[in-house]
């Protein structure tokens, strides 16, 4: 493809790939120097060039290098319009849905994929649990992906001939532009609680970050958001949409009554303005009360009769690594989770204790290193007064000393005696399955199905928490 045709210019120079990477070989590639938080991408075009590059999408001017340069306002937004003519205009022919929150990103875009699928609209996921559509799988590093990734998996969804696309939006990812110019026919705020603030530094910045996705809506969309939250507010100012809110405790436009919530087993009435429907589900917990109202809220703006939607919800699969039950004979629970925020741990427990454990809690639960020191404390206080026994551990150190990273978890709790640090996952995991008593639920938090961990910036393969805790079991000498 040809360099003008990617982006208004003169010049006809052959390009084969897009990249914001100076550190990227290859063959006619266009380089697009961007600024992030760090780094600033005008500095390594001489790099990129040395690399490959024949050409760079920049700010303003740069010196000493010998290639077409395009001068725009914003680099950032122009890669993103650069990758989507690239790929064909894949933003053109989807319906994008956005979700965006601290908690419940994951499991209400898993929700909205499985039933948008059910009703025969053919569907891509992007989040956590990866990047996939019917037959389009791609590997995803990150919850949200970068903007190459991303639009190489708008591209497989569109060449698979999905009609939607549900997809987690993090604040890191809106945060720094790098999703200015894509724009959503739908958007969700599930809820905002203490995170990132590493990079926010705070809640204000936080919200604002993910309010974006509500700047990113199209006018024609929906923005869902929330009532129940106290930033609820600050999002509907932000949307460039229409509003629809829910919720439980405060005034929404629908909400749930008649809660109902067993192990495994959930049950409530919506109400409001999308009509009256009893709900009935496998994936339980008020906090899945507040994720399937929001997809409902969501789907509805497409035509969709809620009443349908509501039928659906009833035939949900678990969603991967969410309440993962190992049953291997023994005579306590094995429940691995990717609840890794304070919030999210209260929501589970308070969850399970209502309605499974009658036993001790024993956590295994971990704190995220080159992060928000607050929030690794925060864990702390909260496990070790609502839980029996913890095994602090780590879940990515990432450029943080392990050692450390465990003692600073425990730095604000100095009278607690019911936890131990093993900074190794997976002895962490062992050593709280063979303390386990009859009776006993061993919680695993934090890293679900993923099987690395991010060690001195790379990523480290090992065993997911599943099958890491269900080797431990077999090594007992329990058998499925």
């Amino acid at each position: 493809m040809l360099l003008k045709d990617l982006i208004p210019c003169e010049y006809a120079v052959e390009i084969d790939s897009v990249s914001d990477d100076s550190r990227t070989k290859g063959k006619n590639i266009l380089f697009v120097a961007v600024k992030g938080l760090t780094v600033d991408g005008h500095n390594f075009a001489k790099s990129a060039v040395e690399n490959g590059a024949v050409a760079v999408v920049c700010e303003h001017e740069i010196e000493g290098i010998n290639v077409p340069q395009v001068i725009v306002k914003d680099s950032q937004r122009a890669m993103n319009e650069i990758l989507n003519r690239y790929y064909g205009a894949p933003l053109g022919q989807l319906t994008m849905i956005g979700v965006t929150g601290t908690d419940g990103k994951t499991t209400t875009s898993e929700m909205m994929y499985q039933i948008l699928n059910m009703m025969g609209y053919k569907t891509g996921y992007i989040g956590t649990n990866g990047i996939r559509s019917e037959h389009y799988t791609q590997e995803n590093d990150y919850t949200t992906p970068l903007q190459e990734e991303l639009f190489q998996a708008l591209n497989g969804f569109k060449c698979d001939d999905c009609e939607f696309v549900s997809m987690e939006a993090t604040g890191e990812r809106l945060g720094t532009g790098k999703m200015d110019g894509v724009s959503f026919d739908a958007s969700i705020f599930t809820n905002l609680t203490r995170d990132a603030l590493d990079i926010f530094r705070t809640m204000d910045n936080y919200a604002a970050a993910k309010a974006k996705l509500m700047e990113y809506t199209k006018s024609t969309g929906l923005c869902v958001i929330n009532a129940d939250d106290e930033y609820s507010h600050f999002f509907i100012k932000h949307a460039n949409a229409p509003v629809i809110t829910y919720g439980i405790d405060n005034p929404a436009d629908i909400y749930a009554t008649d809660i109902d919530i067993q192990y495994k087993n959930l049950s409530f009435t919506v109400k409001g303005k999308l009509g009256t429907h009893k709900v009935t589900s496998n994936l339980s917990g008020r906090f899945n009360v507040y994720n399937i109202l929001a997809v409902i809220a969501c789907l509805s703006h497409f035509d969709i009769d809620p009443a349908d939607i509501v039928k659906c919800v009833a035939k949900l699969q678990p969603v991967e690594a969410r309440q993962t039950v190992i049953d291997l004979g023994q005579p306590f629970k094995v429940i691995v989770d990717y609840a890794h925020t304070a919030n999210s741990v209260k929501n589970l427990v308070e969850y399970l204790k209502s309605t499974l454990i009658d036993g001790k809690i024993r956590l295994v639960v971990g704190a995220g290193g080159s992060r928000d020191v607050y929030r690794r404390t925060d864990m702390a206080e909260y496990c070790t007064k609502n839980a029996d026994y913890n095994y602090f551990t780590i879940e990515d150190a990432r450029f943080e000393d392990p050692q450390m990273l465990v003692e600073t978890m425990v730095s604000t709790v100095p009278d607690a005696t019911n936890y131990e640090l093993i900074v190794d996952r997976d002895e962490a995991i062992a050593k709280a399955i063979k303390d386990a008593k009859p009776g006993d639920t061993v919680l695993i938090l934090g890293k679900g199905a993923e099987r690395y961990m991010m060690t001195m910036g790379e990523a480290v393969y090992r065993p997911n928490d599943i099958e890491s805790a269900a080797a431990v079991l077999k090594e007992m000498g329990y058998k499925e």
